[in-house]
């Protein structure tokens, strides 16, 4: 898989969607960086991330699907992280609409998916996944949690984002019904 990876940018979305425009890459090619000066999340809100302690990771995707599946497109990107934080044994894993991924009653992660679409054709997608791994501490974030707080285990970043590109290709071969069920199984009530 090809990637670039930064120490500091301001935003891997920002970044990835301008780098689509100008360059022919290949689905799954990804950014990540150690820290972001302008991580962003849903409605304008900001991500904060110590440095190199989380997932501030971007992936491009060019879904061959037509416009009205791109619920489906974030149902698999959360399927995604879930299943990998059930492999390193992270408890509780639920998703809250619209775009975080929570253990318990914390916040460990959160999606951002922005879409291109001209003249009703579905162009390109770009999947920003922040996630708390390896961060002790988060001041004045009293909801959010890391993987790190919850098994008081270092993780390697660059292995859990392969990790998370090859469940992404799992996830998006599935029938749409069956992402759809799973997804609605594991939504926090």
């Amino acid at each position: 898989m090809k990637y670039i990876k930064f120490d500091t940018i301001d935003s891997t979305n920002d970044f990835l969607k301008s780098y689509s425009k100008t360059n022919r890459i290949d689905n799954f090619f990804y950014v990540y960086a150690d820290y972001q000066n302008k991580g962003r999340g849903q409605h304008s809100n900001t991500w904060q991330s110590d440095c190199c302690k989380n997932l501030l990771l971007s992936i491009f995707f060019k879904p061959d699907w037509d416009l009205s599946q791109q619920q489906r497109l974030n149902q698999a990107v959360a399927l995604s992280i879930v299943k990998v934080l059930q492999k390193f044994n992270i408890c509780d894993v639920k998703i809250k609409l619209p775009n975080d991924i929570m253990s318990g009653n914390k916040k460990l992660g959160g999606i951002l998916i922005e879409n291109v679409i001209y003249k009703k054709q579905w162009k390109r997608s770009i999947i920003g996944i922040g996630l708390n791994v390896n961060q002790d501490n988060f001041v004045n974030l009293p909801q959010a949690v890391s993987m790190k707080n919850l098994t008081g285990v270092e993780y390697d970043r660059e292995k859990l984002i392969k990790l998370l590109i090859d469940e992404f290709k799992k996830q998006i071969r599935r029938n749409p019904q069956s992402i759809k069920k799973e997804f609605d199984s594991l939504l926090n009530q």
